[in-house]
């Protein structure tokens, strides 16, 4: 086991200026209200045949039948789990995917063995889970309303075996991407869940005291008993995570995770969107992770990550961690919690620098009046440690004063 050697500095704003100083820790703590903002990121293109209605299925475990009526084919699943091969996965414009199930824990793997991208425009119903993998990419377009118990969209695969094991284990070197430009709804406690080498949000994600999961990597796990989580064991090369739409989940899980592997330092989550996990006024707070690799990887921080208390409780819980971790100065990061206490922001990479408002910045920095700012809607705490390349070092080079 490796030791890492932690120092601490105890830093308080109020009242006067943070000189320069080099540490392993600083803490931060300020309290105020709450600011909004936006962001939008550019899509990707992408490509694939007209899509239509699903086509050549074949239930290869459990039960399930498959019918069209028109413009609205119905996947009628008698057993718990159900597994579907399916030559192609595509829901045109005004066309219906409806997934009847036994119940609201039914899972239904639906995988394309087929060569086109799914193309989802249309609708797509379960009143339980369903799980999409296509190794040669998924597309929710705008006009995709997607509304289910849970749903996991992937260009990985995952054997029959471990499915029905609840393993549910992705891997492989899919070439594609899931990319979600439309609504996705997932009932009350339900669970999206994006893996692949590159995922890109920019359309409209709620999960009502649910989780919302990215993963990008070559082997990706999902764990949903008990805690939901997800882990990239694997990294791949060109790993990407781009939100720049909205995902809310209040009273749960936002968690978006990247690991890429090569020499080269690469963007492995770039943040512009609006990420929000508020507390609920039932008292289940939010949280939020944006999670690169601790050797080379590099995550860029910007939007909205709102995991506030606007209704009662306590604030949340926001983490920032890889390597490198860059806050851009349009960031609002906000944990704020008018009737209870504020929560934590946790900035978390090797090295860190806090920079003078106007100056150059690093790949792994933040400016001081960024980090003023942030203190007026959240505890801030930057933690560092001796790793990979880094000595672990926290290099204060502006003052930093929170009004």
């Amino acid at each position: 086991m490796k030791t890492i050697p932690t120092h601490r500095v105890n830093l308080i704003p109020f009242g006067s200026p943070l000189e320069s100083a080099t540490s392993r820790l600083v803490r931060l703590t300020a309290f105020a209200g709450l600011a909004v903002t936006s962001a939008f990121v550019e899509m990707p293109a992408a490509t694939a045949a007209s899509p239509t209605l699903p086509t050549g299925a074949q239930t290869v475990s459990g039960a399930a039948t498959v019918k069209q009526n028109g413009s609205t084919l119905t996947v009628t699943q008698t057993s718990e789990k159900a597994v579907t091969n399916w030559q192609s996965f595509n829901i045109g414009a005004g066309k219906t995917v409806n997934f009847v199930q036994p119940s609201a824990s039914s899972v239904s793997l639906n995988r394309v063995i087929g060569n086109d991208v799914s193309v989802i425009q249309g609708a797509l119903n379960a009143n339980g889970k369903v799980f999409l993998l296509n190794p040669n990419g998924v597309l929710f377009t705008a006009s995709a309303q997607v509304n289910v118990g849970g749903i996991v969209a992937s260009t990985l695969r995952m054997s029959t075996e471990d499915f029905l094991a609840g393993r549910y284990t992705f891997e492989g070197a899919g070439s594609g991407a899931v990319v979600n430009q439309g609504n996705i709804t997932v009932a009350k406690g339900g669970f999206v869940g994006l893996i692949a080498a590159k995922v890109t949000n920019t359309g409209n994600i709620v999960a009502p005291e649910g989780s919302v999961l990215a993963g990008a990597g070559n082997r990706v796990t999902l764990d949903l008993g008990g805690p939901i989580k997800i882990k990239v064991e694997q990294g791949v090369l060109d790993a990407l995570i781009e939100q720049g739409g909205v995902i809310r989940a209040d009273g749960g899980l936002v968690y978006l995770t990247a690991k890429a592997v090569g020499e080269v330092t690469s963007t492995v989550i770039n943040h512009t969107g609006i990420t929000e996990a508020k507390t609920l006024s039932a008292g289940k707070d939010g949280k939020i992770y944006l999670m690169g690799g601790m050797e080379k990887d590099r995550i860029v921080v910007g939007g909205k990550l709102d995991a506030s208390a606007p209704n009662g409780g306590d604030g949340g819980f926001v983490e920032t961690s890889a390597a490198n971790v860059k806050i851009n100065d349009d960031v609002r990061v906000t944990t704020a919690a008018p009737k209870g206490k504020t929560g934590t922001w946790l900035i978390d990479p090797v090295d860190f620098t806090i920079a003078d408002g106007t100056g150059e910045k690093t790949t792994s920095s933040m400016g001081a009046e960024t980090l003023g700012n942030a203190l007026k809607f959240s505890n801030v705490t930057i933690q560092t440690s001796s790793d990979s390349d880094g000595n672990g070092d926290i290099n204060v080079n502006a003052k930093v004063t929170s009004i």
